[in-house]
């Protein structure tokens, strides 16, 4: 008696569940492979990280990794710019609370502070693709777009403020924009080399001086 209850419930969710289009499954996929292979590239590295672990790991097979990406520099390509929205979205939910540029600086140099200590293979992974892409011309190619959508989202927020452009022997806001992005990784660089090296605030300093 108590079988055939459990039978018949289990019949009634599984007619009442919305089974999932084509389209709907295709992104379900895609993003759970994107979330494992956010967290293997982190932990072991690109160059060290297989299609054929992430797929195993995603309980996938590898053709739904190739069907989906490509190949592992898009499926990398992808995760990246997945993180890159990300970051972008948290500044510009914070910049909203702020009501200048220094202070909005300030914000930046704290969250790079805890990023590079709380995400430290993020950051590292982040460095070893950029080194890699400049190896390969192909990949490059397509890294180059996602780096200037980051620094055109930047120039965005950074526009909300007004205060760039009114400055005398001011620098422009897209130069800035790249500055602050090579400031970022530049700082980042140093302090996995060697960590004490950086000093506290030493981005926030850089770029108030850009701007004085």
């Amino acid at each position: 008696m108590i079988y055939t209850i459990f039978t018949f419930v289990k019949k009634v969710i599984i007619l009442n569940k919305k089974r999932l289009t084509r389209e709907e499954s295709k992104q379900k996929t895609r993003n759970e492979l994107l979330q494992v292979a956010s967290k293997m590239f982190a932990k072991k590295g690109f160059h060290d990280t297989s299609v054929d672990q992430i797929a195993e790991e995603a309980g996938y097979s590898k053709g739904a990794v190739y069907s989906n990406f490509g190949s592992k520099e898009d499926l990398f390509l992808s995760v990246f710019s997945e993180n890159q929205k990300k970051d972008l979205q948290k500044f510009e939910e914070i910049a909203g609370e702020y009501h200048s540029l220094d202070d909005f600086i300030k914000m930046i140099d704290k969250n790079h502070q805890v990023e590079r200590k709380e995400n430290r293979d993020w950051g590292m992974l982040k460095l070893e693709f950029l080194l890699y892409a400049m190896r390969e011309e192909s990949v490059r190619k397509k890294l180059a777009p996602l780096l200037e959508e980051t620094r055109s989202q930047l120039m965005h927020i950074l526009d909300t403020f007004g205060e760039v452009d009114t400055k005398n022997n001011s620098i422009s806001v897209e130069s800035l924009a790249f500055l602050i992005l090579a400031l970022d990784i530049g700082v980042g660089i140093q302090y996995y080399a060697d960590e004490k090296s950086p000093l506290d605030n030493v981005l926030a300093e850089g770029l108030r001086r850009l701007l004085k």
